[in-house]
């Protein structure tokens, strides 16, 4: 006899492998909201408008470059080794490096060099954790679930970035900058030693090779990956759709968006946190929608016009801040209207995001599984330190209105273009 539904829907709450995951990435995940909020506000504090948005566009690319270099590599260690140990190995040490970090800052040895550095070796420790999470996924729940676990991890996910990002500018001004690392150093120990708990299949390490014979094998797994990836007309130029976008979003609201709320509208930490938890908000949405909706509905469709969507939604950003608009708003309705907007378009990028992963969890075999997130992480996030680069330099001489408005522009006539290639037609939800 077939289950309830009520029943099937709690089913995966009861895989004990999968509730330990969400937990450990609960506790990570706040340390990195808070972390992103509170650095961009410090910097800002520390250096001023005038290169603010150079400092932050650096402290951006040091937190994408490791991933560009080491992401397909990464990807090879993740297939190879045992995915439980990099898990939780990677968010210790990256505990560790917070810690290390306070101590730096505390001393004031050199602290936006110390901050740029250790923020490096983080990512690098990231390129490795985020491709044996997305890999482990389909191992610890059922595929019929995997769906609805990718759902659910997803708005723990964005949970914890609402919590993050709403007690960042509190931790700011009440601890300090010292206090936040120290906070973020110990949420990523917390979510390393739950992540111990979760049971993985246990993968053939072969160390007994010798090392000639195991760089040789190494590169074979990765030329063989890359064959794989690349054999897939439709991924290919999905990927390279991604590329564009995230040249294009990323800067957006890494620089931008910070400093037209600081520098235009005045405000700050507490508003500039309460607008970054409202993204996270509407994910939350997005993917409860994801979860109600039938499992036969026309996703290509769904997630091609919501790109539209939230291309349209970026250029509206820049309206209110025109400056014959701007002069007739006051800076509280600009506010308001900020995060209506930052509402919707999280809503319409959940249902581009969620379908298309769990897409590829279902596309890759488990063998290939990692080398694939690890390229998928590189090619989405390679484009962006340029992005951040360009960006940075453009902040300081055009204004943000223009920026916004152009960018929506650009995006909206890509997404059109996207909805007339037949490749894309290909990859099932």
């Amino acid at each position: 006899m077939e289950q309830p539904l009520k029943e099937r829907k709690f089913e995966l709450f009861k895989s004990k492998d999968f509730m330990l995951l969400l937990l450990g990435q609960l506790a990570s995940n706040i340390a990195n909201a808070v972390n992103n909020a509170a650095v961009a506000w410090y910097i800002m504090s520390t250096i001023g408008e005038s290169n603010s948005g150079k400092y932050i566009a650096i402290l951006g690319a040091c937190n994408i470059i490791p991933s560009i270099i080491f992401g397909p590599i990464a990807g090879v260690f993740v297939d190879r080794f045992d995915r439980k140990k990099i898990i939780y190995g990677t968010d210790f040490a990256r505990g560790v490096l917070f810690l290390v970090l306070a101590l730096l800052t505390y001393n004031d040895f050199y602290p936006m060099l110390s901050l740029f550095i250790i923020t490096t070796i983080g990512a690098l420790l990231g390129s490795l954790f985020n491709p044996a999470i997305d890999a482990s996924i389909p191992n610890v729940v059922e595929e019929r679930h995997l769906t609805q676990a990718n759902s659910f991890n997803g708005i723990s996910r964005q949970l914890t970035w609402v919590i993050g990002a709403a007690i960042s500018g509190f931790l700011y001004y009440h601890i300090g900058i010292v206090g936040v690392f120290i906070f973020n150093g110990i949420c990523f120990i917390i979510s390393a030693i739950s992540e111990m708990f979760i049971n993985l299949p246990e993968r053939e390490t072969k160390l007994e090779i010798s090392i000639k014979e195991f760089s040789k094998s190494f590169w074979c797994d990765f030329k063989s990956g890359m064959v794989f990836i690349f054999e897939k007309k439709s991924i290919q130029i999905l990927l390279g759709f991604s590329l564009f976008l995230n040249f294009i979003f990323s800067p957006l609201f890494t620089i931008i968006l910070p400093k037209v709320v600081k520098f235009t509208l005045g405000m700050t930490a507490k508003e500039y946190g309460i607008m970054e938890a409202i993204f996270p908000i509407g994910s939350i949405v997005g993917m409860v929608i994801i979860s109600l909706m039938n499992k036969n509905k026309d996703w290509y469709k769904i997630v091609m016009y919501s790109l539209v969507i939230q291309s349209v939604l970026v250029m509206l950003y820049g309206i209110p801040i025109l400056p014959n608009v701007y002069e007739r708003l006051n800076n509280e309705i600009i506010f308001i209207i900020f995060c209506i907007i930052g509402l919707l378009l999280t809503i319409f990028n959940a249902l581009v995001n969620v379908p298309i992963y769990t897409a590829f969890q279902k596309l890759v075999p488990d063998e290939y599984r990692g080398r694939f997130f690890g390229v998928l992480g590189t090619a989405t996030q390679g484009i962006v330190p340029v992005g951040l680069a360009v960006m940075g330099i453009v902040s300081d001489k055009f204004s943000s209105s223009i920026i916004f408005i152009f960018s929506g522009i650009v995006c909206t006539i890509m997404s059109l273009i996207m909805l007339r290639v037949p490749e894309i037609k290909e990859i099932k939800y």
